[in-house]
């Protein structure tokens, strides 16, 4: 009886602790968003490190990834903005920045949700790395 007690309790320790590394690594993806979201342009970004670049946008930005939490991760344009807000607009926008959510992976497929907060969905789907 205390064996498969034992045996039991190390299973759910290490169910609890198995650790899927959903991380984005470096190299080239493809964004294909789930289906009520199939009318937002389709794009493609390459990740170097902690950059990640547009490759088929018009303006190829680039972002440095902010982690948030271990699933979390919000872009930060490297781009000096053009735009000509007050301050106080600035402190109300950055307020509600959204972020990339992970929320399962499968090889080298990750499945994301981007929030603008914790209650609203933007849009999802997957990112795709190409070889």
């Amino acid at each position: 009886m205390k064996k498969i007690f034992y045996i039991s309790i190390l299973l759910c320790f290490g169910f609890k602790c198995a650790d899927y590394n959903c991380d984005l690594k470096d190299g080239k993806y493809k964004v294909i968003y789930d289906d009520q979201f199939s009318n937002y342009p389709k794009f493609e970004f390459k990740i170097d490190g902690q950059y990640l670049t547009e490759i088929n946008s018009d303006s190829n930005r680039k972002f440095k990834i902010e982690s948030i939490k271990k699933s979390a991760f919000r872009l930060k344009s490297l781009e000096n903005p053009s735009d000509s807000l007050t301050e106080f607009q600035k402190a109300l926008t950055s307020n509600g920045q959204p972020y990339y959510e992970i929320t399962n992976c499968n090889k080298d497929t990750i499945y994301f949700i981007m929030r603008v907060n914790l209650h609203i969905i933007s849009h999802s789907g997957k990112f795709v790395r190409m070889k």
